[in-house]
């Protein structure tokens, strides 16, 4: 009977916590709150963000009639603004700033906290306009270009592919060698030892339980996975050390131009850049692939376009000025699967008003750029593919096209990827036809991986290729 009346007082005490833990505070209580065990279901049963916006978020804001909610996540409550004009403004105040990353979380160790992803103030100008400069210096066409050749040689006459397995590898080798100066021929050694190493640190690091509850990392420290970032993080340091040894035509070589930077900045930003360029790049072109596959009539009028204006020449930038279908096809399939769904939260200083309510001071802020363009306040028909709607856009369409955040802070590499992504779909074209194999996992709607930091990555992509006849490459 004793051991029975301890067992239920300690059960009893940590049914306590957790509702402490998971209770509204009053001053956010005005807000309209997303129900707790569906969230609380979804993070633990490893529901990726798109299926969580959809099913959870989404349907809670309509039948609350309100574009900002209360979620509870990563052990905090947290306001989802759903709204572009609101989060436009929200995001270009200047009493806004990004909240201090946890301590704990192994994904800052990792990428460190002098970056322009990171920094705030007058080390984030500084890093931003650098990066900046460095991404705009020249547009890689011609390297994107080769990569893609280099892919082309490897699917051959064509056959079932495993599609995300070699945008993934693209687009490593596509950051590597345009912003760090690095070839790691991923696309060639899948198998080579930092692109093992650095696959694995991110499965390691992506733990849910982890990932959703911070202070794990204190209670339940994972040693060997501490180690195992550190040595990540000594491979990209030799790497730059070696880079300033061989400068070239890439981001790196630019910023070292900057006598500022110090050796931490430098590696920081490489790092963060790095995780940037390659996985949402990857996803996104996956992504269209699938689509076009899934629907051979947009296929078929995209490749017509390419073959006008591109023909049999080199891609060059002014060919994608003059093409309206394949940029509407690529922004398009950015809505409609973005590669990244929600923004990192920001804290503001002072009481914030946004939509219809006064968040209080420190409360974290986030984008939930998924649910904007998912929003059927914003978008007719929000789950139909169609890139015809980009070809005769409304005012209000445009602005809440956001798959790259919004405000002063956005991604610095949206024109990096949306090249990378025209050179290599519009090369594809010329060379291939594709199809979505009729037993594929994906008919009717493509799925995601889980992914910890809200990134929409489809897995088991298989796509047929056929090479065409008359093809230019």
């Amino acid at each position: 009977m004793a051991l029975e009346l301890i067992v239920f007082a300690l059960f009893l005490s940590l049914a306590v916590a957790i509702r402490r833990w998971v209770s509204v505070p009053p001053e956010l209580s005005h807000i309209p709150q997303v129900p707790i065990l569906p969230l609380l279901h979804s993070y633990l049963s490893g529901e990726v963000e798109e299926q969580r916006v959809k099913r959870v978020i989404l349907p809670f804001a309509q039948k609350s009639r309100s574009n900002v909610v209360l979620l509870f996540c990563f052990g905090e409550w947290m306001v989802h603004v759903l709204d572009a004009k609101d989060g436009k403004r929200f995001m270009e105040d200047r009493a806004v700033r990004k909240q201090a990353v946890p301590e704990t979380m192994l994904l800052w160790r990792l990428t460190g906290r002098q970056n322009v992803f990171t920094a705030e103030g007058e080390m984030w100008r500084r890093h931003a306009k650098i990066v900046h400069d460095a991404l705009h210096r020249t547009t890689p066409i011609e390297q994107f270009a080769s990569l893609a050749r280099s892919m082309f040689e490897m699917l051959g006459t064509g056959g079932r592919i495993r599609w995300n397995d070699y945008t993934h590898r693209f687009t490593l080798d596509a950051v590597g060698t345009t912003v760090i100066g690095h070839d790691f021929k991923a696309l060639l050694k899948p198998d080579g030892p930092f692109v093992q190493k650095y696959h694995e640190v991110m499965k390691a690091i992506s733990s849910p339980p982890y990932i959703f509850i911070p202070s794990l990392e204190r209670w339940l420290p994972r040693t060997k996975v501490r180690a195992l970032v550190d040595d990540l993080v000594e491979d990209f340091r030799l790497l730059l050390a070696q880079k300033r040894d061989d400068q070239g035509n890439d981001m790196i070589t630019y910023m070292f131009e900057d006598p500022e930077m110090t050796e931490t900045e430098f590696r920081d930003n490489v790092i963060v850049t790095f995780m940037g360029g390659h996985d949402t790049t990857a996803g996104a072109l996956s992504t269209l692939v699938y689509l076009l596959g899934a629907y051979p009539e947009v296929q078929t009028r995209a490749r017509e376009e390419v073959l006008r204006i591109m023909g049999k020449e080199e891609p060059r930038m002014e060919h994608y000025a003059k093409m309206p279908y394949l940029n509407a096809v690529i922004r398009e399939s950015m809505r409609y699967k973005n590669p990244s769904n929600v923004t990192i939260p920001r804290v503001a200083s002072i009481p914030l008003q946004i939509g219809s309510y006064v968040v209080p001071p420190l409360t974290p802020i986030v984008l939930n750029m998924c649910a904007i363009l998912h929003s059927s306040n914003l978008w007719s028909d929000p789950e139909k593919f169609e890139p015809g709607r980009f070809l005769k856009t409304s005012k209000v369409e445009e602005g809440s096209w956001v798959p790259f955040g919004l405000g002063p802070r956005q991604c610095p590499a949206r024109t990096f990827s949306l090249y990378e992504q025209r050179v290599l779909i519009s090369m594809l074209l010329r060379k291939y036809r594709w199809t979505v194999p009729t037993d594929s996992i994906h008919h009717g709607y493509i799925k995601n991986a889980f992914s910890p930091f809200a990134l929409s990555l489809p897995y088991d992509v298989y796509i047929d290729f056929t090479r065409l006849t008359n093809s230019t490459e």
